[in-house]
């Protein structure tokens, strides 16, 4: 206990020592430029470069990171920076503007999946320390050239390589606020031994999924760990369980699930702040799935997808669509949004996404094929 607490007030320390010396390199970045730059809108001039600078040195810093990962061989996901939201697609980018929540505006992230093929610790240790080490870098060159360079390009250099310096060594103080630092990272990965253990059940799945494991073939032992560990796991327990049986077209286990997701979400109750895109997602895959089983395009009308949606599951939208036009006989139509949501899961960096959406467009060609089946045998007598 009182090693518990020891702990907590030395994570404050740092805390305190890392916003410290982040604040000192804005002050210092701003110092600069206001004494090397003249004019009459200081000091308002300095603060708002200073402030510039602050965000291309988080550029530089998740950079760095993004940077980690390639080098490492792990895909990477999700890259933001600030308000500035990147998903990193096998061709190309996709951008928007989402801003976080109020106690982490300024932050950023990169979240790569592990690379199943190589062994963990080796490329975690890398993408942790390539943050702060990209601001060390560049702030030591623009040191350099600060220091032989001549007024307002000067101090410039002088003003971005404070930024930068403090940003690389307040990072690597090791503690703990909203998200660990990445000196608390690379203390975790360089003590790290074992890829099995139960803390990393959900990124041994996002590995498997990212690397093109279909759900049905996910461990089940993994799966079972993230039932009982806290939200979002059980959720994305769910979603995988969810999609192995949209994989099988078993619409009617399938659809059945939605209570089984209405029972989960009311035991959690208290743990679901900042679920509601992954809630809504899987919602509006339990509906597409009785949609199926009743052959009926009435459940797709209670699914109306946000922004947040068609962000992280830009296929689901249209193959909702080439659902409803395949109910109402419009096969052309379908056949084209069906094309598209195949477009969207084959440039994923999840490869496991691709194979899905081919299993569900074969399930939905064989539905429709059947009710028309049926449509012709009942009408066969009166013709």
């Amino acid at each position: 206990m009182q090693g518990s607490k020891g702990l907590k007030a030395l994570n404050r320390v740092l805390n305190l020592l890392q916003r410290l010396i982040s604040i000192s390199g804005w002050f210092i970045a701003a110092l600069i430029l206001g004494f090397g730059i003249k004019s009459g809108l200081q000091p308002f001039l300095a603060m708002a470069l200073a402030t510039v600078l602050g965000i291309i040195g988080l550029v530089v810093h998740e950079g760095g990171h993004y940077l980690g990962a390639r080098l490492a061989g792990m895909p990477v996901l999700l890259v933001r920076i600030a308000a500035l939201e990147i998903q990193v697609q096998r061709r190309g980018w996709r951008v928007r503007w989402s801003p976080q929540l109020k106690r982490n505006r300024l932050g950023g992230y990169v979240i790569p999946a592990t690379n199943p093929q190589r062994p963990w610790r080796s490329q975690w240790m890398l993408v942790a320390v390539m943050g702060p080490l990209s601001n060390l870098v560049v702030g030591l060159l623009a040191l350099g050239l600060g220091l032989y360079a001549s007024s307002v390009v000067g101090a410039m250099c002088l003003a971005f390589a404070a930024i930068n310096l403090s940003m690389g060594l307040a990072n690597l103080l090791p503690s703990w606020h909203v998200m660990p630092s990445d000196g608390m990272l690379l203390i975790a990965w360089y003590r790290h031994r074992d890829d099995q253990g139960a803390a990393l059940a959900q990124a041994r799945l996002t590995a498997l999924t990212v690397a093109g494991v279909p759900s049905g073939q996910l461990p089940v032992a993994d799966l079972q760990l993230l039932d009982q560990g806290a939200m979002p796991e059980p959720l994305m327990a769910f979603s995988y369980r969810l999609n192995a049986a949209q994989d099988r077209g078993d619409w009617p286990a399938a659809a059945q699930m939605s209570q089984e997701l209405d029972g989960l979400l009311k035991a959690r109750a208290g743990q679901l702040h900042g679920m509601s895109a992954l809630i809504e997602l899987l919602r509006a895959e339990l509906a597409f799935c009785q949609a199926c089983e009743q052959q009926d395009a009435t459940p797709l009308n209670d699914s109306g997808l946000s922004a947040d949606a068609d962000w992280y599951a830009p296929w689901l939208r249209p193959r909702c669509q080439a659902l409803r036009a395949l109910l109402e006989g419009r096969r052309q139509q379908a056949e084209a949004y069906l094309a598209q949501a195949q477009q969207a899961a084959d440039n994923s960096p999840v490869l496991s996404q691709g194979h899905s959406e081919r299993l569900l467009a074969a399930s939905l060609r064989q539905l429709s094929a059947g009710t028309c089946a049926a449509s012709e045998k009942a009408l066969g007598p009166e013709r």
